[in-house]
């Protein structure tokens, strides 16, 4: 109860329609309690089949290295028979001393003791006896073929260089000492030796097939889509269902590692690219691992049966929640939602329609005072247009204000120059543009002027300058012929020309070139001012383009003006963009409205 008071007071909920709200009720008193029942249901039953599963599994493992370590000792045992029969049948029959060992004779009781051996072991695949010159006599002609590489085996030397004990030599492929070298075999050596002077009589070699192995644990194996296979210590497969994976490391590195590397017993986590579940016992002597594997996805097919039952159950009943969710909305939500559509549409900024009340309930009495604010919304905004337009009207008149003494007593100081210097023509044709430029300016009181005679303004402000600093700049215009009749606010360029002058070009030392450019981008015109001269320091740049806290922080006067004019005329999207480097140059970037005395 407390859970569901907290969730109703969140403020993601309080925010969402009555409709959603009625439904967000609804869903969690019947998804979650039946989340919970398959959750916990499928959880503890898989649980369950897990352990059964693994119980199962270490017990047909237990059978299964039961067989095999039978098996193996049923391959020692016919080791030794047949170390005591042929001690008989060399060392006490007479007919064995001097040439006879090599007779025909002696062949045939050699390789009839071998026979019955496998008789009487059928574990033991072949058997081979290697008397003491080096002779094969095999319970199968096969074994007997390529006797050199049967002379030169280390196989040989290393049962040869024992004590007489029985010696087991991994699974491998061999074409020597084995009826087919593309099988598989296991290979036990034993040196034999006669029992009364301890002379080598020979040696004997036992295989015995790895799909004998593999035989075993397909017989008692009972994982439905399951596998078994044995690994040695170094992690690679030395008996499997699957031939391909014989003699090869374990293909998953993964499950690799837990195998040679884990102390558990058995583990269910993602091995060969899905839930697994590994259960590992050992084969004792010999470093063998018995790895059996069930993907989880078998084991609990019957439990997702019953996950996909309640899951059905669940859409049902949230089928009729909903349904349920939907009439209470249709009879309590639906006036509501109309209230609020209607709102909806008066925040996009339709103030111009009232909402139609029907009823004297509460709706009708939200609706009501809704039309009542909404008509003093509407007398509030143009109030406050109307103050908003002085106030910009203010604003523009004083920076406008600022602008053109600040070009006027830079003028009148190159005039004073230039009679100082007894410059009496240069004086007169400075007046003459200073008049020129003025007339431009003044405009019949015009704030806007096209770009056309803005640029022709400009052109009279170099003009002036050129007499002064003749060997410090020249000047370009490149000017589109579609962007001249664009509006701007007069005096726009002519600050930027003369930011160019003054701080880029002057300090310079050696002549610079001022660039004026403009283009139409997008349905914007792009003047763009740039000059080669000394450019800025980052810094600089950042305090340019960084508002200031207080007037006595301000940096760039009159870039900072010409911005603020063309924002306060055109908006926030339209201004100055400024790009400099130390020793390279300076680029500033007008933006405007593409607007004609037409438009």
């Amino acid at each position: 109860m407390q859970f569901l008071q907290k969730y109703v007071t969140m403020p993601w909920f309080r925010n969402q329609r009555i409709r959603y709200k009625i439904i967000l009720i609804y869903f969690p008193l019947i998804f979650v309690p039946l989340f919970v029942l398959g959750f916990v249901s499928n959880q503890v039953y898989t649980n369950a089949i897990v352990k059964k599963t693994i119980k199962n599994v270490s017990d047909n493992s237990s059978l299964i290295i039961t067989r095999i370590t039978g098996m193996l000792t049923n391959v020692e045992s016919c080791a030794n028979m047949l170390t005591i029969n042929l001690n008989k049948l060399i060392v006490e029959d007479p007919q064995s001393q001097g040439a006879a060992e090599t007779s025909l004779q002696m062949y045939t009781q050699i390789t009839n003791q071998l026979s019955f051996a496998l008789l009487v072991f059928p574990d033991v695949q072949s058997a081979a006896f290697i008397d003491a010159n080096g002779r094969v006599f095999g319970s199968n002609l096969l074994m007997e073929r390529n006797q050199e590489l049967t002379a030169s085996s280390e196989m040989l030397k290393e049962i040869d260089a024992s004590s007489g004990n029985n010696m087991w030599f991994p699974m491998q492929h061999r074409n020597y000492l084995t009826p087919d070298s593309q099988e598989i075999v296991m290979t036990l050596g034993k040196r034999i030796v006669n029992i009364y002077t301890g002379q080598k009589i020979g040696m004997i070699i036992l295989n015995i097939k790895e799909s004998s192995l593999s035989a075993i644990y397909q017989k008692i194996g009972s994982i439905q889509d399951g596998s078994y296979f044995i690994v040695n210590e170094g992690g690679v497969v030395i008996s499997s269902q699957h031939p391909e994976d014989l003699l090869h490391d374990v293909a998953d590195p993964p499950l690799k590692n837990w195998i040679t590397s884990s102390k558990d017993t058995s583990d269910l986590t993602s091995f060969q690219h899905e839930k697994t579940l590994v259960v590992s016992s050992d084969v004792p002597s010999f470093g063998w691992k018995l790895i059996s594997m069930a993907p989880l996805q078998s084991l609990t097919a019957d439990t997702r049966k019953i996950t996909v039952l309640i899951v059905f159950i669940g859409l049902i009943c949230l089928f009729f929640a909903l349904l349920g969710a939907g009439m209470l909305s249709q009879f309590i939500a639906k006036p509501i939602m109309g209230l609020t559509k209607h709102m909806k549409k008066v925040k996009e900024g339709n103030l111009d329609i009232e909402f139609q009340v029907n009823s004297e309930d509460e709706i009708g009495l939200l609706a009501s005072g809704f039309n009542a604010m909404i008509r003093r919304v509407q007398e509030l905004l143009t109030n406050i247009n109307f103050e908003q337009k002085k106030k910009r009207e203010y604003e523009l008149a004083l920076i406008q204000a600022q602008i053109k003494p600040h070009f006027l007593y830079n003028t009148l100081d190159v005039i004073y120059t230039l009679s100082e210097m007894g410059r009496a023509r240069d004086v007169q044709r400075t007046t003459k543009a200073l008049a020129d430029f003025y007339r431009v300016a003044l405009s019949k009181g015009r704030e806007t002027i096209t770009i056309e005679e803005e640029v022709r303004n400009v052109k009279d402000y170099l003009s002036i300058q050129r007499i002064r600093y003749s060997d410090v700049f020249t000047f370009e215009f490149d000017i589109r012929g579609e962007v001249l009749g664009g509006l701007i606010p007069k005096l726009t360029i002519q600050p930027l020309v003369e930011n160019a002058i003054y701080h880029g070009l002057k300090t310079k030392g050696s002549l610079g070139l001022l660039k004026v450019t403009g283009e139409i981008v997008d349905g914007k015109i792009k003047i763009i001012v740039s000059d080669d001269g000394v450019g800025m320091l980052p810094e600089r740049l950042d305090a340019l383009m960084k508002k200031p806290e207080s007037p006595e922080q301000a940096v760039g006067y009159g870039l900072r003006n010409v911005k603020d004019r063309i924002q306060l005329y055109f908006g926030d999207d339209y201004g100055l963009q400024i790009e400099s480097q130390l020793g390279q140059g300076t680029e500033v970037t007008l933006w405007l409205p593409f607007q004609s005395e037409e438009g």
